[in-house]
């Protein structure tokens, strides 16, 4: 019997989970020491996240739910339309608590100076008049209907695309236009203002120029709406080299993706010219279930946040988080020189990413070089990566960059980036034909062979210079013969269509071998704890899905093993399943950055395992994925990981912390530990890189939002003891 049939039923649903972890985004916009302007930033994140979730998890579950007619998900022991309703239930409540923060913050926009976004109603007469006029003079030529039938399928919408539904009364008879709101004009629409900067939603502005449009003919009923489509699809992609005909498939791919069904249906509510049974007859319209359908209390989309936090933050830094300067290297040493003696582990954005493009380029420029290889997930729209590696092999350099063309709504971007290294002679690699390659790592070669020398960098996060400076990664650099080796295997497997997963000498790669490390991890500290009586497990990862690691976790919790756990996204563990002996914490840090490292920590007796990864413990980057994992061996560099481990387990301001009902708190009575603010204050002190230190950045006073009392709370001593323990075990090993 598999380990993970013994807990059919004990995990939590993956996307139930995942609605929480937006709920905690959400949350951030009402946090006292969230910054104005970050609080607009996160309403919308937190409609971006949804967004994606309705076009890539929300199809998955449907499509489950119809082959296997409506069966159970074993994880969870759930039905999938249970799971379905649940989602819908859920994401009802966050919007109620995303709107209710909106309509105060916008309020607070006007109150503070910044600008004002008002309703085409509350304008004064000057300001209608110039809204109007640009509606006749550049909107209006632009707009174009489709008159409703009964075979109506809103292809014409792109996904995400807002629309307005007209019923218009002419001629003894009503008849269902509808109108795409232009994706060409900027959302919001600045009007005639003698104080603050003022402005109007477009759909709004259309909205009250319907009249123009018709004729004169009557209109009985507006609303507006927005649909998210299933973005889902799958594309293989050839191993061949140069294939022309992967690319033209994937550019063919994009667009008939935007064409994919409807999986979400978003109507505002709050508009007064909304008809309520105009409302119910156009939803009707489309036989959509209700988990599909969603009345918005105020605009739909709140993504447009976003362009107002980028226009007002440079005047108004005291409404943002601080700025910092993050450590770079030094101008008067060379870096791979300071790999042959030395190995290297970087913490993005804590240091810069530039501290990886001084990698980059002195390899690019030595003349030891004689080859380069690269993954490519995501970069940005200008990376300078892809410049060096460019000019890698236009100086006749072997240069070969594994691009995976089908990382999620990158695809555009990687298509132009793979036209521009083909150009200046890479070889281009698409990965592996059934596996995304999510990898990251970059290998330089001084001497190739079967006793290759260079360096390596393996990270845990992209090559984008932009998302650097917000996400949380950790780099590890060294010129040690035996990760050389190990990663030039790697790069051979990527390069051979039919090649076997090598063995490695101290790498560790999914599909398979990542899951197997973990799962030998937890078995070895258990094995040491149920001897000695001592030992723990520290894992920080995305998500934690995968069935049969959570099965590892409770076997080796039902007998003590403390764990903890920081999970920033889903978590299908349940708390309680283990026993009185169980001493699992987990916790979700969500603030300032967005947490994106994975660490793995296994602590005995008398030693300390520990790894940095591409991969979180999900059963797609167990199985289905190319991950990289890294173990850090150097002392040096293990104290300096034991030390972010520490002050990652010790947060208890920014960790929300899961309850054995599934659900999450935050302490009333924080000690102020918080675990990025830390970070950026042993930027301006080094001095202070040790477990000890607080962070006194800004008050991080919060309150638990179910207004318990949790000193007494078996879960806060839980935190306590296993911080206690981790602590010993470090303190062991030094």
């Amino acid at each position: 019997m598999k380990r993970n049939e013994e807990y059919v039923d004990s995990c939590y649903n993956r996307d139930l989970s995942w609605t929480l972890f937006n709920r905690r985004v959400i949350n951030l916009a009402t946090e006292t020491v969230t910054p104005f302007l970050e609080k607009l930033k996160f309403l919308a994140i937190g409609s971006n996240n949804l967004d994606e979730f309705y076009s890539v998890r929300v199809p998955s579950i449907q499509g489950q739910m119809e082959l296997s007619d409506n069966g159970v998900e074993k994880k969870s022991g759930l039905h999938y339309s249970q799971i379905l309703n649940q989602i819908h239930t859920r994401n009802n409540e966050n919007f109620q608590i995303q709107y209710h923060d909106y309509d105060k913050l916008n309020r607070e926009l006007k109150e503070k100076d910044i600008c004002s976004i008002e309703s085409y109603e509350d304008l004064d007469d000057k300001q209608k008049n110039k809204a109007n006029q640009y509606f006749i003079k550049n909107i209006q030529p632009e707009l174009a209907f489709k008159e409703f039938d009964k075979n109506y399928t809103l292809k014409f919408l792109s996904n995400k695309q807002i629309a307005i539904g007209v019923l218009v009364k002419g001629d003894d008879k009503k008849v269902i236009r509808i109108i795409p709101v232009p994706l060409k004009f900027d959302r919001l629409v600045p009007v005639k203002s003698n104080g603050i900067d003022t402005y109007i939603l477009l759909e709004d502005l259309i909205n009250h120029n319907l009249k123009r449009l018709f004729n004169g003919k009557e209109i009985t009923g507006t609303v507006v709406f927005r649909v998210t489509r299933d973005l889902d699809a799958t594309l293989d992609v050839e191993k061949e080299d140069n294939n022309f005909e992967t690319i033209s498939r994937m550019r063919q791919y994009l667009v008939d993706r935007e064409k994919g069904k409807v999986t979400r249906f978003e109507v505002e509510e709050f508009d007064g010219n909304t008809d309520d049974d105009f409302l119910r007859d156009f939803i009707s319209k489309f036989n959509l279930g209700e988990d599909a359908i969603f009345k918005i209390p105020g605009p739909v989309d709140l993504t447009y946040l976003f362009e107002i936090v980028s226009k007002y933050s440079p005047d108004y830094p005291e409404y943002c988080y601080a700025k910092f300067n993050p450590r770079t290297w030094s101008d008067s040493e060379s870096m791979l020189a300071y790999l042959d003696q030395k190995d290297l582990l970087i913490q993005y954005p804590y240091d810069s990413f530039s501290q990886f493009l001084q990698f980059l380029r002195e390899a690019v420029e030595s003349p030891k070089t004689v080859a380069i290889k690269q993954t490519l997930y995501r970069v940005s729209k200008h990376s300078e990566v892809v410049d060096l590696l460019a000019k890698a092999a236009q100086k006749g350099i072997k240069t070969t960059v594994v691009v995976e063309l089908r990382a999620r709504f990158d695809e555009k971007n990687n298509l132009k980036v793979t036209e521009k290294l083909k150009n200046a002679g890479v070889h281009v690699i698409f990965g592996k034909q059934d596996m995304k390659v999510h990898s990251k790592t970059c290998l330089v070669l001084t001497k190739e062979g079967e006793h290759p020398q260079g360096y390596i960098q393996v990270g845990t996060g992209n090559y984008n210079m932009q998302t650097a400076k917000g996400f949380v990664d950790l780099s590890f650099f060294t010129s040690k013969d035996d990760y050389v080796r190990d990663l030039s295997k790697f790069f051979d497997y990527l390069q051979a269509p039919d090649a076997a997963q090598p063995s490695y000498q101290v790498l560790s790669a999914s599909p398979h071998q990542i899951q197997d490390q973990v799962i030998d991890g937890i078995q070895e500290v258990k094995e040491s704890y149920l001897k000695t009586g001592k030992g723990a497990v520290f894992l920080k990862i995305n998500s934690l899905t995968d069935v049969e690691v959570i099965s590892a976790i409770y076997d080796a919790a039902r007998v003590g093993v403390p764990f903890r756990l920081v999970v920033r996204g889903a978590c299908c563990l349940k708390l309680g399943i283990c026993g009185k002996k169980e001493k699992i914490v987990v916790s979700s840090i969500v603030g300032e950055f967005l947490e994106h490292s994975r660490i793995y920590g296994f602590f005995t007796n008398d030693d300390s395992k520990l790894w940095i990864s591409s991969a979180d413990l999900m059963t797609r980057n167990m199985d289905n994925r190319v991950e990289l994992a890294a173990p850090i061996l150097d002392p040096k560099l293990k104290k300096q990981l034991l030390n972010i481990i520490d002050i990652y387990a010790q947060d208890d301001v920014d960790g929300s912390f899961l309850k054995p009902d599934g659900q999450y708190f935050k302490f009333k009575h924080p000690k102020g530990k918080s675990a990025q603010q830390t970070f950026l204050r042993i930027i301006d002190d080094p001095k202070l890189n040790n477990k000890k230190h607080i962070s006194k950045r800004h008050d991080i006073r919060i309150n638990v939002k179910n207004g318990s009392n949790l000193k007494n709370d078996w879960t806060y001593i839980s935190i306590l003891v296993v911080t206690i323990i981790v602590v010993v075990a470090i303190l062991l090993w030094w």
